[in-house]
């Protein structure tokens, strides 16, 4: 499977975020009808995770070194708070509360805009975000129900028809039930 660039960089980081609803959308926004799940706390969200075949064990306050790379100003970006958990053997999983999903969007287009290498592929719920971090669980990612959210428009581009896209939160960003196999 190939993963688009900007995911298939990061390994070990796994970013989550919780809000009170999708860019101030709450159960009706974009993200919604879109289908996703949502999950209101850190704990929600790692039981989401380990209750759909993957792993995040041992929870801990704190950002993964590969996340805190991409989230240098964690304001710019909506973080509200972090944690991580193990995902596998050396596999961490970074999970990251936010404020408001849009902040989050907005933050990542314009973090592509300045570096053309910036990751801003996440597998995301209603109100939070994933970091994959591998082919492995990316498809688990999928299957859990989540969506991949990129702001990378030659990603767009190669998605095939039939797939479901939305744009609805900031243009430029997307989400989309495709995935690479």
């Amino acid at each position: 499977m190939r993963l688009p660039k900007t995911l298939a960089a990061m390994t070990a980081a796994v970013a989550l975020t919780t809000l009170t609803g999708c860019g101030g959308e709450g159960d009706s926004g974009p993200l919604a009808a879109f289908g996703l799940p949502k999950a209101d706390t850190m704990a929600a969200v790692e039981q989401l995770i380990n209750k759909n075949g993957l792993a995040c064990r041992e929870l801990e306050p704190g950002i993964g070194r590969k996340a805190e790379e991409r989230l240098k100003d964690p304001s710019a970006f909506a973080v509200k708070e972090t944690a991580t958990c193990k995902a596998g053997r050396e596999e961490y999983t970074t999970l990251v509360l936010l404020s408001d999903m849009k902040k989050f969007q907005e933050a990542n287009k314009k973090a592509l805009e300045a570096d053309p290498d910036f990751d801003t592929s996440y597998f995301v719920g209603q109100n939070f975000a994933v970091d994959a971090g591998n082919d492995d669980a990316a498809r688990k990612m999928k299957s859990a129900g989540l969506a991949l959210m990129v702001c990378d428009p030659k990603f767009k581009a190669e998605i095939p028809s039939g797939y479901k896209i939305s744009e609805e939160l900031v243009k430029g960003c997307f989400v989309t039930d495709y995935l690479p196999s």
